[in-house]
């Protein structure tokens, strides 16, 4: 066992506390650097991972000493540690604001204790260039303390002693020329007065933080805690590069994603952060999470868990991530619901057409403890699915009798939350020409058969009923896909919707309203997309009707169905909370909807 203490010290030697206010109209009572001492070694992060013994860096004594606990983790398991960390905490991965020596000291106590390093501490970059006078004073710090891509300095991390050695084993990049605390004042100085000559910044309004980094690797559970307390909108991902081929070929793409969202979104409070599992704490955090497989990508709310993505499919996580931050920072209340709406309005009906990984659909299917003859009907349908297929009429029948019967009798053993494989099957069985019309046979009132998609939407609608914002969201999600494509060819499309027509029409009018009223915009958005192919039914069959008349025009000739007042209600409401969300921010605002 060994008591952890975190060093702190003040690399302004007083000048931040005594000028602070007048510069930045907040009271900055210091510059901090910290390192962490255990074992009788003070480790800190500079030209890698660096050591020296307690209290004899070229900072001095520290200004601070603080009890942050004990460790019952042996000296050798803490060295395998650090070389872990080596990897991560190199000198050209030093990031001015947002990988430092007090993200390090937060990784390292977080591994040796579970506790948090002090906000006071973790918090100042974002405080302090959150300033106009920060702002201005950015590029005098860039330029002292990053002359190279070796120099680790920074007005929010320390510098290592010149006495200062690697850590053992770890392999340090070359020394590089360190600016004292005194080169620190003086810059200080200089940029304050070069401020007053020209006026002054504090009027012009502050711009985006240009140098956020991108992406962060995150090593410590208390590390992870303090980015998520810290920041609205943080997506993780939590991967396994070293042993997961989808890992790897998703990892540039993801990078990509944040540098591109960073540079917009990251002043606003968003985060992009890896969680390596062989790493630290990696495995610890995975477990937190639920994580089971990798790559994961977890999206946070102030603090909250609101989505989760599995898997390594590009497009759909640009998609994920897109919704996700317009959820958190809405740009405008007419583009807060993602109605399919263009400003030249068509009546082609909106597809769910995304294609899913089918053997990785099949794996989730056989997890849920599916097997034997019921595993073997939805191996045929996916298939057929897959096409080319030799199958005449009277096969491919006899294939969607056994998968109707499959699916409705799965759709009772297996639990809500693990349905949505089997309704995604559906959604693209739907895109079938033929599956189509052999299911408005059967969907007539006057057929004798049974088939699924009744079952899967009073599933949905019932579970919608029940749980309201906590219903399991792949279930949700797949189900309104699927309606989104049971509205697509138009003879389907009149046997739900047209008065007195199927008995789906109950169920998926529920299923609409609830969507439209969900907390989560995702889901809004796959209900506007079942929306306008309802609100584009009337007209598609209108032009029909002309056409066979050999008429113009779209008389709808009094078509009218029930539904269809309860469905304009609920996009009302919910086009009034879009707008109700933001009056504040948008009170001038008089778009034509």
């Amino acid at each position: 066992m060994s008591a952890v203490k975190l060093y702190v010290y003040d690399l302004s030697r007083g000048m931040a506390k005594s000028m602070s206010l007048g510069l930045t109209g907040k009271q900055i009572d210091g510059i901090w650097h910290t390192s962490v001492v255990v074992f009788g070694r003070e480790i800190f992060y500079g030209r890698g991972i660096m050591e020296a013994a307690p209290g004899t860096t070229h900072h001095g004594q520290p200004l601070q000493i603080l009890d942050v606990g004990e460790t019952h983790i042996d000296a050798d398991t803490f060295q395998e540690y650090l070389l872990s960390l080596a990897e991560l905490y190199t000198a050209s991965a030093y990031h001015l604001t947002d990988f430092n020596c007090n993200n390090f000291t937060a990784d390292v106590v977080g591994f040796l204790t579970g506790a948090e390093i002090p906000a006071w501490i973790s918090g100042l970059p974002s405080e302090f260039l959150a300033t106009p006078f920060g702002q201005a004073l950015r590029p005098t710090i860039d330029a002292m303390f990053r002359q190279s891509n070796e120099a680790e300095h920074s007005a929010f991390g320390g510098s290592p002693a010149p006495a200062a050695t690697p850590a053992p084993r770890a392999a340090p990049a070359a020394a590089a020329p360190q600016p004292t605390p005194q080169d620190l004042a003086s810059a200080l100085l200089s940029a304050v007065a070069q401020q007053a000559a020209s006026g002054g910044t504090t009027s012009a309004p502050p711009k985006p933080n240009p140098t956020i980094a991108a992406l962060t690797l995150v090593t410590s559970r208390a590390n992870f805690a303090s980015i998520l307390k810290d920041n609205t909108a943080v997506v993780a991902n939590f991967t396994n590069t070293a042993g997961c081929p989808p890992c790897r070929a998703i990892k540039p793409a993801y990078e990509t994603i944040a540098e591109n969202n960073t540079a917009v979104y990251g002043h606003k409070g968003t985060r992009f952060v890896e969680v390596e599992l062989d790493r630290g704490d990696g495995h610890s955090l995975a477990e937190q999470y639920g994580v089971t497989a990798t790559p994961t990508f977890i999206f946070f709310k102030d603090g909250k868990q609101v989505d989760v993505m599995r898997g390594a499919d590009k497009r759909g996580l640009e998609n994920r991530v897109e919704a996700f931050l317009d959820d958190c920072f809405p740009q405008h209340p007419h583009k807060r619901l993602y109605l399919a709406v263009t400003s030249k309005l068509s009546t082609e009906p909106i597809l769910a057409t995304a294609t899913p990984a089918f053997p990785a659909l099949v794996s989730k299917i056989e997890s849920f403890g599916v097997g034997g003859a019921d595993l073997e009907t939805l191996k045929k349908a996916i298939a057929f699915l897959q096409g080319p297929t030799s199958l005449n009429d009277a096969q491919l029948g006899e294939l969607l009798t056994q998968w109707t019967n499959t699916t409705n009798a799965l759709l009772t053993k297996l639990k809500p939350e693990q349905t949505f494989p089997l309704i995604d099957l559906w959604r693209i069985a739907l895109l079938n020409p033929k599956v189509a019309a052999i299911l408005t046979v059967r969907l007539s009132p006057t057929a004798p058969g049974a088939e699924p998609l009744n079952a899967i939407l009073a599933l949905a609608a019932s579970q919608l009923k029940e749980r309201g914002g906590s219903t399991p969201r792949p279930l949700v999600l797949t189900a309104l896909r699927l309606s989104t494509n049971l509205l697509g060819p138009l003879p389907l499309a009149n046997l739900v919707l047209a008065p007195g027509g199927s008995a789906l029409q109950a169920d998926l009018l529920t299923l609409l309203v609830d969507s439209l009223l969900h907390p989560e915009v995702s889901v809004r958005k796959a209900a506007a997309d079942v929306a306008v192919n309802a609100s584009a039914w009337r007209h598609r069959l209108a032009k029909e009707r002309a056409a066979a008349e050999g008429v113009s025009g779209e008389d709808d000739d009094g078509i009218e169905a029930e539904w269809e007042v309860e469905g304009v209600s609920a996009l009302l409401e919910a086009i009034g909370r879009e707008e109700d969300a933001d009056v504040g921010e948008y009170s001038g605002c008089r778009c034509a909807l």
